[in-house]
């Protein structure tokens, strides 16, 4: 009987040990629960970003946005209706539903709108090579323009392993950085133009977001959850508007656009 008391004794010591273990832990789970913030720094980054709709803004360049159609749907720019000759013209985003694809440099546009009263702050862009192939075989009309209003810039090169960026600010100074501060207010506008000389590129980004006292996060910009896609224009043909007494009459060979466009 002894022993087996001993053994009884034991065993509730152990089991008031345990007791008082798991009312230790419950206390530190309460305590650091009382600890944690609301805003969870691991949550959503407090950004909404809205990629513009090409034809919808003008460009902050001399040449683009300009696209390149493939020959296997249409084989020149002969063969256009008297109506798409036009359109090809004064909405030249109307080629994207013959397959065309955006010719180097690509022009992306996004606003960019914090959702919180924070102090946001996009600090770069990252590019990301989804594929790569050879250059979309076509042909190319473009409007080259001297004149166009500025806005943030941000140039990449996606013949470079990785991908460089250089950054211009509204009047076109070279900056270091992107340091683009949003508001939850008003868009701020970022201009992507993606150049490729050599390949056929489909690609995402990624913005790096920082809010005070809270780790920084990234935010992804692609087509509506598709990659973009950019082509050099070395195996097409440049092709430039002919204008008549009602509009435009056709297009004319561009020789020396066959390598890239030429600025206004």
């Amino acid at each position: 009987m002894t022993g087996q008391r001993g053994i009884v004794v034991r065993a509730g010591r152990r089991l008031a040990q345990g007791a008082g273990l798991v009312l230790l832990a419950a206390g530190v789970l309460l305590a650091t629960n009382e600890l944690v913030p609301t805003d969870d720094p691991l949550g959503p980054a407090p950004v909404r970003v809205r990629v513009l709709a090409p034809g919808t803004f003008q460009s902050t360049h001399a040449y683009a946005p300009y696209y390149v159609v493939p020959a296997k749907r249409i084989a020149d720019p002969s063969k256009l209706s008297r109506a798409d000759t036009n359109r090809f013209v004064t909405s030249p985003e109307t080629a994207l539903s013959e397959g065309a694809l955006a010719g180097s440099p690509q022009i992306v546009r996004v606003e960019l709108r914090a959702t919180t009263d924070r102090r946001i702050t996009v600090g770069g862009v990252r590019i990301h090579v989804v594929s790569s192939a050879r250059p979309l075989v076509g042909w190319f009309t473009a409007q080259p323009a001297c004149e166009f209003k500025r806005v943030r810039l941000a140039r990449v090169n996606v013949d470079r392993r990785p991908p460089t960026v250089r950054y211009l600010d509204p009047r076109g100074a070279r900056r270091d950085g992107l340091g683009l501060e949003l508001d939850r207010h008003a868009p701020a506008v970022l201009e992507l133009q993606v150049a490729t000389k050599r390949r056929r590129v489909a690609w995402t980004a990624t913005l790096s977001v920082t809010r005070a006292g809270a780790p920084p996060q990234t935010v992804t910009v692609d087509d509506g959850g598709k990659p973009f896609r950019v082509t050099s224009v070395r195996r097409s043909r440049g092709y430039t508007a002919r204008f008549g007494a009602t509009g435009v009459s056709g297009f004319a060979r561009k020789r020396s656009w066959d390598r890239g466009v030429t600025g206004c």
